[in-house]
């Protein structure tokens, strides 16, 4: 048993599914192929630039991402995979710091699961493959970018107006929700200082967090005891993947925490100031994002794959929140995810509001024009 057969089993997986197409037919057929494809990625350069085209344009890209599903770039998948090859090995590295260590090989690898989550996939005679969703790596960054950018706590003057904050928030959620795992939104300038060094931090915890939960899952002898679930509504068709019950979840994100916690243990007062914060804030925004997400599709009529393999996310942050709020060592450990749940309910008025003006434009009801 190799990690190297884990990761052939997944390239395989990704292969085949990825060739299956969209869910559903597009609604129109898609344009002619650009002519440079290297000049091809849309993005900011500066954040004055950040939904400052007409209003017909802003609206027109989140309705062509509803109606033209997108193909999986080979490129992007490829980023995507070196982020997890190099947290993952961390990850085990921190559960055997805190006591826990498995012979099991575990390889995680970037894959469109529909949800804003990872699913453990047990490969029989090898280990077990943890599939995280495309889209979660780049919902995650996006919003911590639009936050520190929107935000004065982390510079002044913030680099995006509320109205800007609330479009960008608005085409990163467009994209999870309807992107298949392959869209991206357009991509936000690049940070700078403190703002660079937070998101960065933050995006790299939340991601080990996720992987943490589902090692969790394989430390604490969960998969042998879960049955198998089959799903049909993700962006691949039927996939399967392993339910251990709402118990179980909730010990995952507790062995996940103290996982995660135990990365601050050699660090000063000072040190443990500034970084338990943005530790917890990372933790607590996946699952903010997971509620959210979960929340504007319940209100879209859209299917949430699996959505029943985990507690709703409002249950798990409770938990977890009064599971972190007795181990953490800083007094403001909590605060930081605080502004960001508050941040975040405060912005979703916008997001529904440009998702109302695209429901209007597909049936052909009025719009506001700019």
């Amino acid at each position: 048993m190799t990690v190297e057969e884990l990761r052939n089993r997944h390239v395989q997986l990704l292969r085949d599914r990825r060739g299956g197409g969209p869910p559903h037919p597009p609604a129109r057929p898609p344009p002619p192929p650009p002519a440079h494809p290297a000049d091809t990625a849309a993005r900011y350069h500066t954040w004055h630039q950040v939904a400052a085209e007409p209003r017909s344009a802003l609206l027109a890209r989140l309705v062509d991402v509803r109606v033209r599903p997108a193909a999986y770039r080979p490129a992007h998948l490829r980023e995507q995979q070196r982020t997890l090859d190099a947290l993952q090995p961390e990850v085990l590295h921190l559960a055997r710091a805190a006591g826990w260590d498995t012979t099991t090989p575990v390889l995680a690898g970037v894959f469109p699961t529909g949800t804003l989550d990872a699913l453990s996939v047990p490969v029989p005679g090898r280990g077990v493959l943890v599939l995280v969703n495309t889209a979660l790596l780049d919902l995650l960054g996006t919003v911590l970018k639009i936050m520190t950018g929107a935000l004065p706590n982390y510079g002044t003057p913030p680099l995006l107006t509320s109205e800007q904050a609330s479009y960008a928030l608005a085409e990163a959620v467009n994209a999870y929700l309807y992107g298949n795992g392959a869209v991206e939104a357009r991509r936000l300038p690049e940070l700078s200082g403190q703002r660079a060094a937070l998101v960065s931090l933050m995006a790299r915890r939340g991601t080990q967090f996720v992987l943490a939960h589902e090692v969790g899952h394989l430390l604490a002898g969960h998969l042998l005891h879960a049955r198998r679930r089959t799903d049909h509504h993700t962006p691949v068709g039927a996939l399967d993947a392993q339910s251990v019950g709402w118990p179980r979840e909730h010990e995952a994100d507790r062995v996940a925490a103290v996982i995660m916690l135990r990365t601050l243990d050699d660090l000063g007062h000072r040190e443990l100031e500034a970084h338990e914060p943005c530790l917890v804030g990372a933790v607590l925004l996946v699952l903010f994002l997971h509620e959210v997400t979960d929340r504007l599709a319940d209100e879209l009529g859209l299917t949430v794959p699996f959505a029943g393999n985990h507690p709703p996310p409002v249950r798990r942050i409770q938990t977890l929140v009064e599971h972190l709020a007795g181990h953490v060592r800083t007094p403001r450990a909590l605060d930081l995810a605080a502004d960001v749940a508050t941040w975040l309910e405060g912005q979703l008025g916008g997001v529904r509001e440009w998702f109302r003006l695209v429901d209007d434009s597909l049936l052909g009801g009025p719009t506001s024009g700019g």
